[in-house]
């Protein structure tokens, strides 16, 4: 899978588990720049909505701040860029399981 499909894959499920957590995104960009981000608010929110990449390593950051902040939520994690192009198929997506927020079937 090629980065860019990678990181929309990823933002998708990162924004799913914002939603689902209700985390507002003055409390997750916080989190994300406490944890070294250096992309702005806007850029974070334009990222979830898919309006703008990340390289893997902010999307990465991001996936941190949201695991960090949705703990004990009923939420599923979301996965890091390496755990999604470490799957065994290119599920792309479109096509990632019964259960948002885990990545593409592997």
């Amino acid at each position: 899978m090629d980065d860019n499909r990678l990181g929309a894959v990823q933002a998708r499920l990162a924004r799913y588990a914002v939603e689902r957590a209700g985390l507002d995104l003055t409390r997750l960009w916080w989190h994300y720049f406490q944890l070294g981000g250096e992309a702005g608010m806007l850029e974070v929110d334009a990222y979830l909505h898919g309006c703008l990449s990340l390289p893997a390593a902010h999307r990465n950051l991001v996936a941190r701040a949201v695991n960090g902040l949705v703990q004990g939520a009923p939420v599923a994690r979301v996965p890091f860029s390496w755990e999604i192009a470490a799957s065994r198929d290119d599920a792309g997506p479109h096509d990632l399981g019964s259960t948002p927020g885990t990545g593409p079937r592997g």
